[in-house]
């Protein structure tokens, strides 16, 4: 009995080990249209220990996303999509960030990541900083 309890318990250290909480800042410039010289800023986060880096995959808030985008002076967060929970999802293409479709207006979802006259920049955090608290104001 002992000797399963180690292997149990080695195999979950294993699993804990593999799994990893990346973040990104974000930026978004718009250069067009009537938001032109606006931006805005956030952080989302997500655990990668799904992602298997080829094809189209997306990560949902079941799989650990988390968002803090600061939108005309506010702070909104994953909860505050229009379509939550289903929404908001991050869209990888062969393991790189493709898009993050995030939409907190009442209107149609539109997918803004790189639209043009929308500039997103992306910084990866190093590992173990800390996340920015979002609270909704």
């Amino acid at each position: 009995m002992a000797l399963a309890t180690a292997a149990l318990g080695a195999a979950i250290t294993s699993i804990q080990a593999q799994a990893s909480i990346v973040t990104y800042d974000f930026t978004v410039n718009v250069t067009q249209g009537s938001l032109a010289g606006q931006s805005y800023s956030g952080t989302f986060s997500y655990d990668d220990s799904t992602l298997k880096g080829t094809g189209v995959e997306k990560l949902g808030i079941e799989q650990g996303l988390t968002i803090c985008m600061n939108y005309f002076g506010r702070n909104y967060t994953e909860a505050s999509d229009r379509d939550y929970p289903k929404f908001p999802t991050l869209v990888f293409e062969n393991g790189e960030i493709n898009q993050l479709d995030f939409w907190v207006q009442p209107q149609n979802r539109v997918v803004w990541w790189n639209l043009p006259g929308w500039e997103v920049k992306l910084s990866k955090r190093q590992a173990g900083s800390d996340v920015a608290n979002c609270q909704e104001r």
